[in-house]
């Protein structure tokens, strides 16, 4: 079992697979068989309503990225999985799913160089519009590059450096879902919180920088006060076990 990696801990280079066996993520032929459905129903829902804008606790400006999500980190978007019947129904059939959201791209844009928020999930990536190759448009992970395919899914590691490019006219969407690895499910509403208490602390030290300059072990300790108030939030608001 590798040691837990958040995303206040810097570069993450732990030794072990960048991408992962479709034997070890077996729910990606499921969802394959059911994209032109998840597809209609994103393409029904953007025609209606706007994309929110992808939330990024760092300070970087990051532009024509948007997102629909679903759930995140076991807290459901009830009023978004309304309108995605099907789409839910399959989620909920993924089992020790965590995160789930289908992200927009615009045309010629990216997201920078990042690390990811943990290495306790396979991040997993379905194509549903898809508008060029590797060389225009695709996803760069550990130093290897990938591209994706309409109804086509991959799993990998998210904790490893990565960056993705849509250099073409056209707009990307991918689905994007988290499936918690089976070391780490035993403590499931525990790790969910503690991902949350990264993402909170990230984005205190955003806006008050000096928060940075902490010595690790008061950082840390910082995270572990944040992780356990958002264990509770889970636990009570959104009835996680």
């Amino acid at each position: 079992m590798s040691d837990l990696y958040f995303r206040i801990y810097g570069d993450y280079r732990e030794p072990g697979p960048v991408f992962y066996s479709r034997a070890e993520c077996p729910w990606l032929d499921e969802v394959e068989r059911h994209w032109t459905a998840i597809r209609a129903e994103f393409e029904a829902h953007v025609a209606r309503h706007r994309l929110t804008e992808s939330f990024v606790p760092d300070d970087v400006a990051i532009h024509g990225w948007r997102s629909v999500n679903f759930v995140t980190y076991l807290h459901w978007y009830r009023e978004n999985c309304a309108h995605f019947p099907r789409t839910l129904a399959l989620l909920r059939s993924i089992p020790h799913l965590t995160s789930a959201f289908i992200n927009l791209l615009d045309p010629h844009s990216g997201l920078p160089p990042h690390n990811g928020d943990t290495n306790t999930t396979y991040r997993c990536h379905l194509g549903l519009i898809v508008p060029g190759d590797v060389d225009v448009c695709g996803l760069e992970v550990g130093g290897q590059r990938r591209g994706w395919r309409e109804g086509e899914a991959f799993a990998f590691n998210e904790a490893y450096r990565h960056h993705v490019w849509n250099d073409t006219e056209g707009n990307r969407a991918v689905m994007v879902f988290d499936v918690l690895k089976p070391e780490y499910r035993d403590r499931k509403v525990a790790i969910c919180g503690d991902v949350l208490g990264a993402i909170a602390l990230t984005m205190l030290e955003t806006r008050l920088p000096p928060l940075r300059r902490l010595p690790s072990p008061a950082r840390r300790g910082l995270h572990r006060v944040l992780g356990l108030g958002a264990r509770a939030t889970l636990v009570v608001r959104d009835g996680a076990r």
